[in-house]
């Protein structure tokens, strides 16, 4: 068995996790049908702490801030607490108000033949539409911050006195609520010892390698995480921490959700600072947009379909349909149409010359929507007219391109052929001189009761991800970024650290700069 474990870092990320497993679920067999997913990949089998039931969840650790759980408890019907438990004469209980279950999730509970609808209003969490157990060892939490879907959704640091959420937030010297955000700030949080329960070398020595333990050969890594926050420095550090002592050689596919707002420089210095981290680290570095552009969901979506872009239930549901689509050749059951992860990642990184993923397509019978990409960052010093002519200058060379197309009923590999020709454009990338591969799999993508109800229910699904020399300037002005407005001993070494990853994506001549002179 060639197994493949998963990470998730942050709420994002989790609701995009949640959208995953819950396709992985939906591919289920019950009968003498034999599924064309081999579950076994990406989920353990086991037994519940009464020794007889068994039971099949995801291998997977997913970290969130306390809050970000909603109304899933760590232990469930299946796990009870095996930890032990205090006696009453040293129990001192404090609780905090419970997030009430979803009625998606009552309705699964009580086993109700009609589930209840969701919309953006009632899943806030990713935990009012999980549709799978989960070992209690793939909840992990930093006990020191919290989340909550209005009132703190970037996350905010709690304090040592109170009993509740709002009794227990933390402000700076400044007077205002110190939220998690900076690259350095979640370094520090993964290295602090004084929360047993959440620091990251304590967590991956306990649980990752539990993991890594009932593995027979594992075929690689899926990491999801937040980069504009501080859960890129802490996914940073915990990367490197499996790098030196569990994974040195495997295959790391790292996929990051940018938010694609406004961010403020110390946001914008934590998405530089994370790219520059965890792309050495990763085998493949692939951008994710949280926040779609405005016109392009106009003209993917239909006047009739609601899209709520605020929504992390919508926004990570789409990002699944390519996140899910561009893995499942590694998690086929027939040995012939499977692709290990090592092969998928060498395709989408033009055999491993360039590790930086340059974009992301999706088209599910509409216009091709942008999903990701390596975005600049606002230097805030280029006008309108200097960033047009800075525009044209960049011609872009496109050096691969990787595609899955999903067919639908009734659908054939010629017609499959046909969309991917359609779409993807492979004969324009080859006589670039690019590297072109695709792989066309009768399988649906799966829309459970789970998944929002913006894409049909049957239709081809084309998903894609390429790397074009667009790329060189976008780090570039990530290095003209660091060149104004960082200080301190780290600038040069980050600096350096973005000019490699430019010279992989130069092509043919380039001259000028985007501006390196410090002010």
């Amino acid at each position: 068995m060639r197994e493949i474990l998963h990470l998730s870092f942050s709420t994002a990320a989790n609701h995009l996790s949640t959208h995953f497993f819950n396709a992985q679920e939906s591919y289920f067999t019950y009968d003498e049908e034999i599924s064309l997913v081999d579950h076994n990949i990406t989920f353990r089998s086991g037994l519940a702490t009464d020794g007889s039931t068994e039971t099949f969840t995801p291998r997977c650790l997913l970290w969130d801030l306390k809050g970000g759980y909603g109304s899933l408890m760590k232990y469930n019907s299946l796990y009870e607490n095996e930890e032990g438990s205090l006696t009453p004469a040293n129990l001192v209980r404090i609780e905090e108000p419970r997030v009430p279950k979803s009625a998606y999730i009552e309705s699964l509970d009580e086993n109700a033949e009609q589930v209840a609808k969701l919309n953006p209003s009632n899943a806030l969490y990713w935990s009012d539409y999980c549709n799978v157990f989960h070992h209690p060892r793939s909840l992990l939490q930093l006990s020191s911050w919290e989340y909550h879907p209005v009132d703190a959704p970037r996350g905010r640091a709690r304090g040592s006195g109170g009993s509740g959420p709002s009794a227990a937030v933390h402000y700076g010297s400044a007077g205002k609520v110190r939220e998690f955000k900076g690259y350095d700030v979640g370094a520090s949080e993964f290295h602090d010892l004084s929360h047993a329960d959440s620091a990251g070398e304590l967590a991956l020595e306990t649980h990752f390698r539990a993991l890594l333990e009932e593995c027979d050969l594992l075929a690689g890594i899926n990491i999801i995480t937040d980069v504009d926050s501080a859960w890129g420095g802490f996914t940073a550090e915990a990367l490197s921490e499996l790098r030196d002592e569990y994974i040195p050689k495997s295959t790391v596919l790292l996929w990051g959700l940018e938010d694609n707002a406004t961010l403020d420089r110390i946001n914008q210095y934590s998405r530089i600072q994370t790219l520059a981290a965890l792309t050495p680290l990763s085998t493949a570095y692939i951008p994710l947009c949280l926040k779609p552009d405005t016109s392009s969901l106009f003209n993917f979506f239909s006047a009739d379909v609601g899209f709520d872009a605020s929504s992390l239930w919508h926004t990570t549901g789409l990002l699944n349909a390519v996140f899910e689509s561009i893995t499942l050749p590694t998690r086929l059951q027939e040995s012939d149409s499977r692709v290990s992860m090592d092969t998928l990642a060498s395709e989408i990184t033009s055999l491993g010359s360039r590790k930086i993923i340059s974009g992301t397509e999706l088209a599910v019978g509409h216009a091709i929507l942008q999903l990701g990409g390596t975005n600049s960052v606002n230097n805030g010093h280029q006008d309108r007219l200097s960033q047009l002519k800075a525009a044209k200058s960049r011609l872009s060379h496109t050096f691969s391109k990787f595609g899955v197309v999903r067919g639908f009923r009734g659908s054939s590999i010629g017609s499959m052929e046909q969309i991917w020709e359609e779409y993807a454009k492979p004969t324009d990338v080859k006589e670039e001189g690019g590297f072109v591969d695709r792989r066309l799999i009768s399988l649906c993508y799966p829309t459970p009761a789970s998944y929002p109800p913006y894409l049909p229910e049957a239709g081809h699904l084309y998903s894609s991800l390429y790397s074009t020399s667009l790329t060189s300037y976008q780090l570039a002005d990530m290095k003209d970024f660091v060149s104004r407005y960082v200080r301190g001993d780290d600038r040069e070494e980050l600096k350096d650290e973005l000019d490699t990853l430019s010279g992989e994506f130069i092509f043919g001549w380039s001259g000028g700069s985007s501006g390196d002179e410090d002010e």
